[in-house]
């Protein structure tokens, strides 16, 4: 049976790569390049760094611990599992990738990225519009950064699916832990 669904998803991941691959543009290479781009090791640093210091100047203490230690059981977690599968990147790849492919770890450390921005200023924004606008920016944010990998084919649909769950599953995890456990009252 997990031989069939491995098969089956082996399958799919294929004829996805090569569906999307047959409707690649140049204008949709250069989006999707800008997109992956914004996920590159320098420009997460950069955004990582300039996000610690929003948290600092809003006085943010337990949001910027619970940000920093989340990514970093992200990046280790995804480390972890790219090294235990050694999965190979899809040969065909537009861009420069290296390294193995499965999970995604644009697609892993995006989707944390987001949703613990969204969990931290969500409640600060009081007008409903705004709020949904705020929150539908991120999610779309973290979608096109993960579907720029498949587009550029520097993944396969399932190391992006799973790079997502990954993302969310962690992120939700941290949220549980620091709300539950470590109330901001302690941390600030």
């Amino acid at each position: 049976m997990n031989s069939t669904i491995l098969l089956f998803a082996q399958k799919l991941d294929i004829n996805v790569l090569h569906f999307i691959s047959s409707h690649t543009s140049p204008f949709g290479i250069k989006l999707a390049i800008f997109a992956s781009s914004i996920g590159s090791p320098l420009s997460f640093f950069l955004i990582t760094i300039g996000m610690c210091l929003i948290f600092w100047l809003h006085k943010k203490p337990y949001h910027l611990l619970q940000f920093l230690i989340t990514l970093a059981s992200g990046f280790i977690v995804v480390y972890l599992i790219k090294i235990f599968t050694a999965r190979p990147r899809p040969a065909e790849a537009l861009i420069e990738v290296s390294g193995y492919s499965f999970p995604s770890a644009h697609a892993t450390i995006a989707t944390l990225f987001c949703f613990i921005i969204i969990f931290a200023y969500k409640s600060h924004i009081k007008n409903r519009l705004l709020k949904f606008i705020f929150i539908l920016f991120f999610i779309i944010s973290a979608l096109a950064i993960s579907f720029s990998r498949i587009y550029l084919s520097a993944h396969y649909m399932s190391d992006v699916v799973v790079g997502i769950t990954i993302g969310l599953l962690i992120s939700s995890i941290s949220v549980f832990i620091f709300e539950n456990f470590f109330g901001k009252e302690n941390l600030i």
